[in-house]
């Protein structure tokens, strides 16, 4: 039987480690409906930033004496998904550029997905600094589950937020990718799907066409025109989802690019975001 990572970072800063309980259900999705066994892969990333150095020894030894502080912090953290029958590993790193670092832990772990604690920042801020919520979702090849509200970890309903691009084949086949996708979790968890999309302020919303694009009943979809992020917020509010899927389109002349919805949208919705990065 074929084994999965399910990669989850650690915040060394933080008491509450909500990531860490999600990663742990979606080890029990992947047992309960796939037909592949997973596992889960701790990992923390440190520098001088993050936590407090050794006192009392010099640079190199202080590293290490701290590496080997938060690796026992990590391994108590394994203690109770390993008693709960789940293979746990732990990975302790130091790196200035912690935000890049998790990408390519990530990668070298080939994860199937990433989950993480989601920081919640004002629009000024991101404009301003990268964050590593940025980071993973412009530069992360698989999906990630960014953990906001650190309630338990449950799908009674799904949002998927589906780009409206008329004519753009590159866009409609990203629609296709996100919404079986989005369909397959549903079936999953037995969770009510419902999809979203914002319409050009110049294309008058047709919601049955929508509903018979995406495959679904008319009262499973909604449709507007406006600025996308606020109405996807105020539909996942108003359907009370537990998780928003959403689509980082990955374009060949730049594959890197993080779309402006995706990046508005994190910070607008009060729940747990699913992004899928898939190809144009």
């Amino acid at each position: 039987m074929p084994t999965t990572k399910v990669f989850v970072v650690l915040d060394p800063t933080c008491m509450e480690q909500a990531a860490l309980l999600s990663g742990e259900e979606v080890i029990r999705a992947y047992r309960a409906h796939r037909d592949t066994e997973a596992s889960l892969h701790l990992y923390c990333c440190i520098n001088a930033e993050s936590v407090a150095a050794m006192p009392g020894e010099n640079e190199i030894a202080s590293q290490q004496a701290t590496q080997e502080r938060v690796r026992d912090w990590l391994e108590r953290l394994a203690a109770t998904p390993r008693a709960n029958g789940i293979a746990v590993e732990t990975e302790v790193e130091w790196n200035d550029d912690w935000r890049q670092a998790i990408v390519t832990a990530a990668a070298r772990q080939e994860a199937l997905i990433v989950v993480k604690n989601m920081t919640q920042h004002s629009r000024f801020v991101r404009l301003i600094r990268e964050t590593a919520d940025w980071t993973l979702i412009r530069e992360c090849h698989c999906p990630m589950l960014l953990v906001k509200t650190g309630k338990p970890f449950q799908i009674r309903n799904l949002l998927v937020a589906v780009k409206h691009s008329p004519g753009d084949e590159s866009y409609e086949s990203a629609n296709d990718n996100i919404l079986d996708r989005a369909k397959r979790i549903a079936s999953d968890f037995g969770a009510e799907l419902h999809a979203v999309t914002c319409y050009g302020n110049d294309v008058r919303p047709d919601r049955q066409r929508f509903a018979d694009r995406c495959g679904l009943e008319r009262n499973q979809v909604s449709a507007a025109t406006g600025t996308p992020e606020k109405f996807i917020a105020e539909i996942a509010a108003s359907k009370d989802s537990d998780l928003l899927v959403i689509a980082r389109v990955a374009r060949a002349e730049t594959p890197t690019a993080v779309g402006k919805t995706a990046r508005r949208v994190i910070d607008e919705v009060e729940t747990e975001v699913l992004v899928l990065p898939v190809p144009a």
